[in-house]
C-alpha cells in the first residue's frame, strides 16, 4: 500500500528542518500559564506530565544557542472566568518564565532575546509585536508549543505560514484538555488536532522535541 502524502508533498514543497543551534528559527510558547493546571480549561494530568518538561527542554537549548524566543500569554478581561487577571490563573509556569536579562539589543539581525508577548485573541500574531520581533531577529522558521493544540497553537500556525514563514509545532510539546465531540465521546489529549499542522492545516510541519 503506498503511504499517504502531506499536504507539502503533494506540491511539491522543499523538506525544512529546524535546529536551535542554526539560529534561523523563533521558539514561540503559547500560553504556558496556570490556567491550564488548575483552571476550567485544566489539561490531563498525563498530557501535562510529558508536554511541560519538553517545553522546558526546548526553551532550554535555544537560550544556549542564544536564538530568540517569544513566551506568548493570553491576557482576558477584568472578571474573566479563565486566566483571570490579578490571580495565579494567568501567571506562566515558573520554570517557563521569560529571562529578565534577554532582553535584546533591539538590533535588526540580533537573535539573542527573550521577550514576553500579551495576546487577546487566539492567534498570537493577531494586534501582537510577535510578527515584528520575528523580523527583527531576522528568522524564517516558527516552532510552536505550547497550549491549546486545536485552538491557539493551531491559529497561530497558520497565522505563521500565512506570512511565509516554515512553520514547525512540536508534537510531544503542546497539549489540549479533553474535548466533547458529538455522540458524548471525546477527543483526547492533542486528538486530531496535532496532526493537521503537518498537512493542510498549517501548511507546516510536525516535529518531535528530540530531533535537532
Amino acid at each position: 500500500m503506498t503511504a499517504p502524502k502531506t499536504f507539502l508533498e503533494h506540491v511539491g514543497a522543499s523538506p525544512s528542518t529546524v535546529s536551535p543551534s542554526a539560529r534561523d528559527s523563533i521558539l514561540v510558547i503559547i500560553d504556558a500559564q496556570n490556567e491550564y493546571l488548575d483552571g476550567l480549561l485544566s489539561i490531563s494530568k498525563d498530557n501535562i506530565a510529558y508536554s511541560r518538561p519538553n517545553i522546558l527542554k526546548l526553551l532550554q537549548r535555544y537560550r544556549a544557542a542564544h536564538a530568540p524566543v517569544a513566551h506568548v500569554v493570553h491576557v482576558a478581561g477584568p472578571g474573566s472566568p479563565m486566566f483571570t487577571p490579578d490571580t495565579s490563573l494567568a501567571e506562566i509556569f515558573p520554570e517557563l518564565a521569560p529571562l529578565p536579562d534577554r532582553v535584546g539589543s533591539g538590533k535588526q539581525g540580533d537573535t539573542d532575546f527573550e521577550v514576553l508577548v500579551r495576546k487577546r485573541f487566539p492567534g498570537a500574531f493577531a494586534e501582537t509585536t510577535l510578527d515584528a520581533l520575528i523580523k527583527q531577529a531576522g528568522v524564517r522558521k516558527v516552532v510552536l508549543v505550547g497550549y491549546m493544540a486545536h485552538v491557539c497553537v493551531s491559529t497561530t500556525a497558520r497565522e505563521a505560514s500565512q506570512r511565509g514563514y516554515d512553520t514547525f509545532v512540536v508534537a510531544d510539546a503542546v497539549g489540549d484538555r479533553d474535548i466533547p465531540v458529538l455522540g458524548g465521546g471525546k477527543l483526547g489529549a492533542t486528538g486530531g488536532a496535532g496532526y493537521e499542522h503537518g498537512d493542510v492545516g498549517a501548511g507546516g510541519y510536525l516535529c518531535d522535541s528530540r530531533e535537532d
